[in-house]
């Protein structure tokens, strides 16, 4: 089995059953149904790193996912494949692709742009399952970080106040958005 992304032709596998419930747990949080069901999967030193933001710690990775409702107003899973050649033990890569409908800044208008995304997900568990690192590469490159150089610890320090502004304007709890 095969799988297409912005870089080629990639190996697959059908996930476990308890990968296939970790994977459709997690979509939920890129379907804008943010939930408890899906933060439970993740540690509570959890960091989610995608091109936008660094999110240190699990409140955090909630403010950033339970933010997304207030400025998309659909997001439908086209596809999502676990890549075989870099999924391991207590590693589950997944190449995604996700249709994005902003909302509309227009006063009587509900949908803006709408933009489709192929990213490399990548989940890093520890020895108890539960989710330390997820990495979202847009276009499967590799998000820029302090050892990129100036310009990589410049990103990275935006990002990090990026989460954190997020961090502060949206709650934590899923209940409440």
């Amino acid at each position: 089995m095969t799988t297409h992304s912005s870089k080629g032709t990639h190996a697959t596998r059908h996930p476990s059953p308890d990968e296939k419930q970790l994977i459709d747990d997690i979509l939920l949080l890129y379907q804008l149904k943010p939930g408890e069901q899906a933060y439970d999967h993740y540690a509570p030193s959890a960091v989610f790193h995608d091109p936008v933001s660094i999110a240190q710690g699990l409140d955090s990775i909630k403010s950033q996912f339970n933010g997304m409702p207030k400025l998309v107003a659909s997001s439908i899973t086209e596809n999502c494949d676990i890549l075989s050649e870099e999924s391991q033990d207590r590693k589950l890569a997944l190449n995604l692709t996700q249709r994005y409908v902003f909302k509309s800044m227009m006063p009587g208008k509900s949908e803006g742009t709408e933009k489709t995304v192929n990213s490399k997900v990548t989940l890093w568990m520890n020895k108890e399952g539960l989710i330390e690192k997820h990495d979202e590469e847009w276009d499967h490159e590799a998000n820029k970080s302090g050892d990129d150089g100036f310009m990589g610890k410049m990103m990275q320090a935006r990002k990090k106040m990026d989460a954190k502004l997020v961090e502060k304007t949206v709650n934590s709890d899923p209940n409440k958005i």
